[in-house]
Protein backbone atom coordinates (compact mmCIF):
# COMPACT_ATOMS: atom_id res chain seq x y z
CA UNK A 1 0.00 0.00 0.00
CA UNK A 2 1.53 3.69 -0.74
CA UNK A 3 1.84 5.73 2.09
CA UNK A 4 -1.48 7.47 4.08
CA UNK A 5 -2.23 10.64 5.71
CA UNK A 6 -2.85 10.54 9.26
CA UNK A 7 -4.24 12.93 11.52
CA UNK A 8 -1.51 14.81 13.36
CA UNK A 9 0.13 13.83 16.77
CA UNK A 10 -0.77 17.59 17.91
CA UNK A 11 -4.18 18.37 16.90
CA UNK A 12 -6.31 15.23 16.50
CA UNK A 13 -6.99 14.44 20.33
CA UNK A 14 -8.24 11.17 19.90
CA UNK A 15 -7.56 8.11 17.58
CA UNK A 16 -9.04 9.08 13.66
CA UNK A 17 -10.67 6.62 11.44
CA UNK A 18 -8.90 6.26 8.23
CA UNK A 19 -9.24 3.75 4.84
CA UNK A 20 -9.99 0.19 5.33
CA UNK A 21 -11.43 1.25 9.09
CA UNK A 22 -8.23 1.54 10.79
CA UNK A 23 -7.42 3.44 13.58
CA UNK A 24 -4.38 5.64 13.33
CA UNK A 25 -3.03 6.11 16.71
CA UNK A 26 -0.36 8.59 16.86
CA UNK A 27 2.37 8.12 19.24
CA UNK A 28 2.14 9.99 21.88
CA UNK A 29 5.97 10.77 22.38
CA UNK A 30 5.87 12.65 18.95
CA UNK A 31 4.76 15.87 20.06
CA UNK A 32 7.74 18.20 18.94
CA UNK A 33 7.81 20.06 16.39
CA UNK A 34 11.14 21.31 15.83
CA UNK A 35 12.90 19.92 13.01
CA UNK A 36 11.95 18.94 9.37
CA UNK A 37 10.46 16.28 7.81
CA UNK A 38 11.46 15.12 3.97
CA UNK A 39 8.73 15.52 0.93
CA UNK A 40 6.08 12.61 0.87
CA UNK A 41 7.40 9.62 -1.94
CA UNK A 42 4.89 9.79 -5.10
CA UNK A 43 4.16 6.06 -5.43
CA UNK A 44 2.36 6.35 -8.59
CA UNK A 45 3.70 3.91 -11.19
CA UNK A 46 5.04 2.17 -8.44
CA UNK A 47 2.53 -0.53 -7.32
CA UNK A 48 4.04 -3.32 -8.92
CA UNK A 49 7.68 -2.59 -7.12
CA UNK A 50 6.10 -2.30 -3.85
CA UNK A 51 3.83 -6.14 -3.87
CA UNK A 52 7.36 -8.15 -5.50
CA UNK A 53 9.25 -5.49 -2.41
CA UNK A 54 6.64 -7.14 -0.12
CA UNK A 55 6.95 -10.49 -1.40
CA UNK A 56 10.78 -11.05 -1.82
CA UNK A 57 10.99 -9.46 1.90
CA UNK A 58 9.51 -9.78 4.92
CA UNK A 59 5.64 -8.42 4.72
CA UNK A 60 4.86 -8.60 8.38
CA UNK A 61 0.95 -8.31 9.31
CA UNK A 62 0.11 -5.05 10.98
CA UNK A 63 -1.04 -3.97 14.81
CA UNK A 64 -2.18 -1.10 16.20
CA UNK A 65 -0.11 0.75 19.16
CA UNK A 66 -1.69 2.15 22.70
CA UNK A 67 0.43 3.88 24.31
CA UNK A 68 3.60 5.43 23.84
CA UNK A 69 4.64 1.51 22.83
CA UNK A 70 5.81 1.73 19.39
CA UNK A 71 9.02 -0.62 19.98
CA UNK A 72 6.98 -3.32 21.56
CA UNK A 73 4.23 -3.31 18.40
CA UNK A 74 6.83 -3.33 15.90
CA UNK A 75 8.52 -6.19 17.54
CA UNK A 76 5.03 -8.07 17.84
CA UNK A 77 4.52 -7.10 14.30
CA UNK A 78 7.72 -9.15 13.29
CA UNK A 79 7.12 -11.70 15.79
CA UNK A 80 3.71 -12.40 13.89
CA UNK A 81 5.04 -12.86 10.62
CA UNK A 82 7.62 -15.52 11.65
CA UNK A 83 4.76 -17.12 13.68
CA UNK A 84 3.01 -17.19 10.48
CA UNK A 85 5.75 -19.21 9.06
CA UNK A 86 5.68 -21.76 12.14
CA UNK A 87 3.65 -21.74 14.34
CA UNK A 88 6.00 -22.70 16.98
CA UNK A 89 7.29 -19.29 17.08
CA UNK A 90 5.83 -17.10 19.73
CA UNK A 91 3.21 -14.44 18.93
CA UNK A 92 2.33 -12.55 22.05
CA UNK A 93 0.12 -9.89 22.84
CA UNK A 94 1.69 -6.67 23.64
CA UNK A 95 -0.68 -5.75 26.56
CA UNK A 96 -3.98 -6.63 27.72
CA UNK A 97 -5.87 -4.50 26.49
CA UNK A 98 -5.10 -5.82 22.92
CA UNK A 99 -7.47 -8.89 23.53
CA UNK A 100 -10.27 -6.61 22.97
CA UNK A 101 -8.55 -3.99 20.46
CA UNK A 102 -9.06 -6.00 17.27
CA UNK A 103 -6.24 -4.00 15.39
CA UNK A 104 -3.72 -4.41 17.82
CA UNK A 105 -2.78 -7.99 16.46
CA UNK A 106 -3.94 -10.32 13.35
CA UNK A 107 -2.59 -13.72 14.68
CA UNK A 108 -3.99 -16.04 17.86
CA UNK A 109 -1.87 -14.83 21.43
CA UNK A 110 -0.16 -18.33 21.63
CA UNK A 111 1.57 -17.32 24.89
CA UNK A 112 0.27 -16.13 28.55
CA UNK A 113 3.20 -13.36 28.77
CA UNK A 114 2.77 -10.39 27.35
CA UNK A 115 5.55 -8.38 26.09
CA UNK A 116 5.03 -5.40 27.85
CA UNK A 117 5.18 -7.05 31.40
CA UNK A 118 8.45 -9.06 30.93
CA UNK A 119 9.66 -5.23 29.44
CA UNK A 120 8.68 -4.21 32.87
CA UNK A 121 10.11 -7.06 34.74
CA UNK A 122 13.52 -7.06 33.34
CA UNK A 123 13.73 -3.45 34.10
CA UNK A 124 13.53 -1.95 29.97
CA UNK A 125 10.91 0.04 30.14
CA UNK A 126 7.63 2.01 32.23
CA UNK A 127 5.53 3.11 30.27
CA UNK A 128 6.08 0.81 27.08
CA UNK A 129 8.67 3.24 25.75
CA UNK A 130 12.15 1.13 24.17
CA UNK A 131 15.04 3.70 24.17
CA UNK A 132 17.71 1.06 23.95
CA UNK A 133 17.77 -1.24 20.57
CA UNK A 134 19.93 -3.85 22.68
CA UNK A 135 17.45 -4.23 25.00
CA UNK A 136 14.33 -4.66 22.95
CA UNK A 137 16.61 -7.45 21.49
CA UNK A 138 16.91 -9.05 24.57
CA UNK A 139 13.16 -8.47 25.17
CA UNK A 140 12.75 -10.59 21.52
CA UNK A 141 14.96 -13.40 22.76
CA UNK A 142 13.11 -13.59 25.92
CA UNK A 143 10.67 -15.35 23.52
CA UNK A 144 12.86 -17.50 21.96
CA UNK A 145 14.20 -15.47 18.96
CA UNK A 146 17.11 -14.88 17.90
CA UNK A 147 17.62 -10.92 17.36
CA UNK A 148 20.90 -8.87 16.01
CA UNK A 149 21.97 -5.57 16.96
CA UNK A 150 23.00 -3.45 14.40
CA UNK A 151 25.34 -0.44 14.45
CA UNK A 152 25.80 2.21 12.13
CA UNK A 153 23.33 0.58 10.26
CA UNK A 154 23.88 1.33 6.08
CA UNK A 155 21.41 0.21 3.08
CA UNK A 156 23.32 -2.99 2.74
CA UNK A 157 22.45 -4.14 6.28
CA UNK A 158 19.03 -3.84 5.17
CA UNK A 159 19.37 -5.43 2.19
CA UNK A 160 21.13 -8.41 3.58
CA UNK A 161 18.60 -8.91 5.86
CA UNK A 162 15.33 -8.68 3.93
CA UNK A 163 16.73 -10.79 0.92
CA UNK A 164 16.55 -13.71 3.58
CA UNK A 165 12.98 -12.38 4.34
CA UNK A 166 14.20 -11.10 7.74
CA UNK A 167 12.55 -8.39 8.97
CA UNK A 168 14.54 -5.17 10.32
CA UNK A 169 13.53 -3.14 13.14
CA UNK A 170 14.79 0.57 12.62
CA UNK A 171 14.11 3.62 15.17
CA UNK A 172 13.49 7.07 13.25
CA UNK A 173 12.68 10.44 14.16
CA UNK A 174 8.69 10.77 12.24
CA UNK A 175 6.83 13.49 11.37
CA UNK A 176 2.91 14.22 11.67
CA UNK A 177 2.28 11.82 8.71
CA UNK A 178 4.21 9.26 9.96
CA UNK A 179 7.26 9.32 7.39
CA UNK A 180 10.60 9.86 8.58
CA UNK A 181 11.85 13.52 9.52
CA UNK A 182 14.72 14.86 11.38
CA UNK A 183 13.82 16.28 14.82
CA UNK A 184 17.56 15.18 16.54
CA UNK A 185 15.72 12.46 18.59
CA UNK A 186 12.90 14.33 19.77
CA UNK A 187 10.46 12.21 18.18
CA UNK A 188 11.76 9.04 18.17
CA UNK A 189 9.81 5.95 16.76
CA UNK A 190 9.87 2.60 15.86
CA UNK A 191 9.11 0.75 12.45
CA UNK A 192 9.30 -2.40 10.48
CA UNK A 193 11.59 -2.89 7.62
CA UNK A 194 9.45 -5.03 5.01
CA UNK A 195 11.47 -4.90 1.67
CA UNK A 196 13.57 -2.61 -0.99
CA UNK A 197 13.38 -2.05 -4.37
CA UNK A 198 15.47 0.69 -6.37
CA UNK A 199 13.42 2.67 -9.44
CA UNK A 200 14.87 5.44 -11.48
CA UNK A 201 18.35 5.26 -9.69
CA UNK A 202 16.59 5.98 -6.21
CA UNK A 203 16.85 3.10 -3.60
CA UNK A 204 13.14 2.70 -1.75
CA UNK A 205 12.22 0.72 1.59
CA UNK A 206 9.02 -0.68 2.13
CA UNK A 207 8.18 -0.15 6.27
CA UNK A 208 5.03 -0.45 8.38
CA UNK A 209 4.97 1.00 12.01
CA UNK A 210 2.22 0.83 14.94
CA UNK A 211 0.39 3.87 13.81
CA UNK A 212 -1.83 2.37 11.12
CA UNK A 213 -0.21 -1.24 10.57
CA UNK A 214 -0.15 -0.26 7.07
CA UNK A 215 2.92 -0.10 4.47
CA UNK A 216 4.64 3.80 3.82
CA UNK A 217 7.09 3.43 1.01
CA UNK A 218 10.52 5.95 1.74
CA UNK A 219 13.45 6.67 0.17
CA UNK A 220 16.21 4.70 1.56
CA UNK A 221 18.85 7.50 2.38
CA UNK A 222 15.98 9.70 4.00
CA UNK A 223 15.15 6.22 6.75
CA UNK A 224 18.67 6.05 7.14
CA UNK A 225 19.57 9.98 7.94
CA UNK A 226 16.17 10.00 10.31
CA UNK A 227 18.04 7.08 12.29
CA UNK A 228 21.34 8.56 12.48
CA UNK A 229 19.77 12.08 13.51
CA UNK A 230 18.50 10.39 16.74
CA UNK A 231 20.59 12.22 19.31
CA UNK A 232 18.34 13.42 22.33
CA UNK A 233 15.30 12.61 24.33
CA UNK A 234 13.94 14.46 26.63
CA UNK A 235 11.32 12.05 27.46
CA UNK A 236 11.07 11.08 31.24
CA UNK A 237 13.47 8.06 32.27
CA UNK A 238 14.63 7.91 28.62
CA UNK A 239 18.49 8.39 28.42
CA UNK A 240 19.37 11.75 27.59
CA UNK A 241 22.26 11.11 25.12
CA UNK A 242 20.14 8.42 22.80
CA UNK A 243 22.85 8.76 20.29
CA UNK A 244 24.30 5.68 22.17
CA UNK A 245 21.33 3.58 22.50
CA UNK A 246 19.52 4.23 19.60
CA UNK A 247 21.20 6.15 17.19
CA UNK A 248 22.29 4.28 14.09
CA UNK A 249 20.86 0.91 15.15
CA UNK A 250 18.31 -1.42 13.78
CA UNK A 251 17.28 -4.61 14.92
CA UNK A 252 16.94 -8.03 13.02
CA UNK A 253 14.74 -10.38 13.82
CA UNK A 254 15.01 -14.42 12.82
CA UNK A 255 13.59 -17.08 14.56
CA UNK A 256 15.52 -18.89 17.50
CA UNK A 257 17.89 -22.01 17.05
CA UNK A 258 15.34 -24.62 17.53
CA UNK A 259 14.02 -23.65 13.67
Amino acid sequence: MPSVTLPSAVTSPTPAPIAGGTVARPDPLAVTRAGSGFKPVDTYGMQQDISRALRLGADVPGRVQDGPTCGLYALGMAMDLWDSRDARNAAPLVQSSDVTRWDSHSRPEDSPRRLLDVARQKGFTFQGEMFRASQLASLARQFGYTATTKSNVQLKDLHAALDKGQPVLVPFDVDDVGNPGLFKGTRAHWCVVEGHFRKDGVEYVVATHGWTGNEYVWRADELLASNANLKVSDFPGAPADISRTLGGKAVVLSPGARQ
